[in-house]
C-alpha cells in the first residue's frame, strides 16, 4: 500500500508561457559602408555586470565594421540576456555620431510596470495573487520567474489552465503583465476495472477516485480511492491537501483502511486481516518551471496490521518517517526525451504486540524493532520518431534487515513483471528493470514491445535451513492500448523468459502467457 500513500510529483509543462526570441547573424552587403570601431560602450545594463557583456562585443574594436554587423553584435547581446532568463531584454542602436570610431551599446532590461490577474479559476483572488506576491513594480521581468507561479497556479487544485502576457507599459522600457486564469472543473473522477489482483483475494477488481478540486476556494483538495475485489478485498483512503504560502509547500494528510480474506487454496485456514494508516506529508517544489523541475517530500505514517489465521493472532504497528526528492528534466538528446527519478528514504520501527508472533520473529527473521527502507525509481523515455517512442526504467529497493511483509519489494504482477503474477518473488531488496518500445499506430491505437527483468533478495539476513535466497524473473511480451476521450484500455501478453514456474500460486495454474487488462475510465 506504500504507492498509495505516496505525494504527487511535479510533473513537466507543455509550453512556456515566455517565449524567447533570438536574432540570425547578419551577412553584410558588399555595398554597405564600413567604420573603423575603435571602442564599445555598453549603457542601461544593472543586471549584468559591463566586462561581461563587453566580453560579447571584444572583437569589434580595431576592425571595419558595416552597420549590420554592428547590428549582429548588438542581436548577441540580446540572445544572452533571453538565455539567462531575462523575458524582454534589448539591446539597440540607439542614434549616435561614429566617426570617432566609439561605438555606444544601449540596454533595455525591461521592468514590470504592474501586473494584473484576471481570475475565473477556482481560487480566491487572495490566494490566486499569493504566487505573484515576490513581483514587484519595478522589478525586471525575469521568465523564471513569471514560469514559476503560472506553473503552480497549473499544479493547484482548482487553478486550471494559466497564460502570461506582456504589453508596452506607460513609459520606455517597461511593459504590464496580465496573467488569464481559465475555469477549472469542481470535480474529477475515475473508474478503473482490472485483473491486477492477487489469485487470494482475487485477481479481477473494481477501483474508483473521487477528487473535490479547492472546496474552500484556497487550493485545497479531497479526495478518495476505494478498490475492491468483492468480500476479498476491500480498500478505502481519504485525503486531504492545502497550501501553505505562496512558494508551492502543500501540507496533506491521509487514512487508509483494507480489510482482506484469503481464498483458494488458503480458503481452509480461515486467513483474513486488517490493515490501517495515517499517514501525513509536506510536497516543496525547490525547482518549477519548464525544463526542470525538482520536489522534496517529508512524511510520517503509522500504520496498525492485524492478521488471522485459525488460532494464530499476529497484531503489529509501524511507524515510519521517510524524506524523498522527486524530479523530471527535458532535454534534446538524440532527439529529445524525458528523464524521471525519486529517491526515498524510510525510517521506521515495527513492533510486533502478539507474544507468541514476537517470540518466533526474535529467533527467525529478527524483523521487529528498527529498521531502514531505501527506495529509488528512474526513467527515460526516448523519442525515436514522430510515432515512437523507447521506455527504460529501473525500480529498486535497498534494507538495513530483514523487513516485515508490508515493507517488502515485489518482482511479479501487472506493473512490474508482466510475464508473472501479482506478488511473486517478494524479498527485502530487489531491482527491477523494463525496456519498452511503444509505437503509435493510429490516434487511438499504440502498440508495445516489452522487455521485464528483475531480481529480489529474499531476506537480507537469511536465517533457518539452507535453502536459495534470491530469484530472478524475465519475461517479454506485446501490448496494445486504446485511448479514447474519457477512456483508456490497456492490454498485453507477457511470456516467462527467466525464472521458471510461479512460485506463489500452484503450479497448474501458472499461465502461458500472461494476460493482463485494464479499463479507465474518467468524468
Amino acid at each position: 500500500m506504500r504507492e498509495l500513500l505516496a505525494p504527487p510529483v511535479l510533473s513537466a509543462p507543455q509550453a512556456s508561457p515566455l517565449q524567447r526570441l533570438d536574432g540570425p547573424s547578419a551577412v553584410p552587403s558588399k555595398d554597405e559602408a564600413r567604420a573603423l570601431v575603435k571602442a564599445i560602450v555598453i549603457t542601461g545594463n544593472q543586471e549584468l555586470p559591463t566586462a561581461e557583456l563587453q566580453a560579447l562585443v571584444a572583437g569589434l574594436p580595431g576592425t571595419e565594421q558595416t552597420l549590420s554587423q554592428l547590428n549582429a553584435a548588438v542581436k548577441r547581446i540580446t540572445a544572452y540576456y533571453r538565455e539567462r532568463g531575462f523575458a524582454v531584454a534589448r539591446a539597440y542602436l540607439p542614434a549616435q555620431d561614429i566617426t570617432g570610431g566609439t561605438v555606444t551599446i544601449g540596454i533595455v532590461e525591461g521592468r514590470i510596470s504592474r501586473y494584473q490577474i484576471n481570475n475565473q479559476a477556482r481560487l480566491s483572488e487572495a490566494r490566486a495573487d499569493a504566487f505573484f506576491a515576490r513581483i514587484k513594480e519595478g522589478d525586471v521581468i525575469r521568465s523564471a520567474q513569471i514560469d514559476r507561479g503560472l506553473l503552480l497556479l497549473q499544479d493547484t487544485p482548482g487553478g486550471a489552465a494559466s497564460r502570461a502576457t506582456l504589453q508596452p507599459g506607460a513609459s520606455v522600457g517597461t511593459s504590464e503583465l496580465l496573467i488569464e486564469l481559465d475555469p477549472a472543473s469542481a470535480y474529477g473522477a475515475n473508474l478503473t476495472l482490472d485483473n491486477y489482483g492477487s489469485r487470494y483475494t482475487g485477481e479481477y477488481r473494481l477501483g474508483g477516485a473521487f477528487n473535490l478540486a479547492s472546496p474552500l476556494n484556497i487550493g485545497d483538495q479531497l479526495s478518495f480511492t476505494g478498490l475492491t475485489s468483492g468480500s476479498a478485498l476491500r480498500f478505502g483512503r481519504l485525503a486531504y491537501q492545502l497550501p501553505v504560502g505562496s512558494d508551492g509547500l502543500r501540507l496533506g494528510a491521509a487514512y487508509f483502511a483494507t480489510r482482506y480474506t484469503l481464498g483458494r487454496e488458503f480458503a481452509a485456514l480461515n486467513a483474513h486481516g486488517r490493515a490501517s494508516s495515517a499517514f501525513v506529508f509536506a510536497v516543496y517544489p525547490l525547482i518549477r518551471s519548464q525544463f526542470v523541475n525538482l520536489s522534496t517530500t517529508t512524511g510520517y505514517e503509522n500504520k496498525r496490521l492485524s492478521d488471522r489465521a485459525d488460532s494464530t493472532e499476529t497484531d503489529k504497528r509501524v511507524a515510519i518517517t521517510s524524506a524523498g526528492v522527486a524530479g523530471n528534466l527535458q532535454d534534446s538528446w538524440g532527439g529529445g526525451g524525458i528523464n524521471s527519478f525519486e529517491l526515498n528514504l524510510a525510517l521506521g520501527r515495527l513492533s510486533i504486540d502478539s507474544p507468541k508472533t514476537l517470540a518466533i520473529d526474535a529467533v527467525t527473521a529478527q524483523s521487529n524493532g528498527h529498521f531502514s527502507r531505501f527506495s529509488y525509481s528512474a526513467r527515460r523515455l526516448q523519442r525515436i520518431t514522430d510515432a515512437t517512442r523507447l521506455s527504460v526504467s529501473l525500480t529498486g529497493q535497498q534494507a538495513s534487515k530483514n523487513l516485515d511483509s508490508s515493507e517488502k519489494f515485489s518482482l511479479g504482477g501487472g506493473n512490474a513483471v508482466r510475464a508473472y503474477p501479482q506478488g511473486e518473488a517478494v524479498g527485502d531488496e530487489g531491482r527491477r528493470v523494463s525496456v519498452e518500445l511503444q509505437h503509435t499506430l493510429t490516434d487511438a491505437l499504440q502498440g508495445l514491445l516489452f522487455y521485464d527483468f528483475g531480481q529480489v533478495t529474499i531476506n537480507k539476513n537469511p536465517f533457518g535451513p539452507a535453502a536459495p535466497n534470491s530469484r530472478t524473473l524475465a519475461g517479454a511480451g506485446i501490448g496494445l492500448n486504446v485511448n479514447f476521450t474519457g477512456l483508456q484500455l490497456r492490454s498485453s501478453l507477457a511470456w516467462r523468459t527467466q525464472g521458471g514456474l510461479p512460485t506463489s500460486i500452484p503450479q497448474g495454474s501458472a499461465k502461458t502467457p500472461t494476460l493482463w487488462l485494464q479499463a479507465t475510465a474518467a468524468f
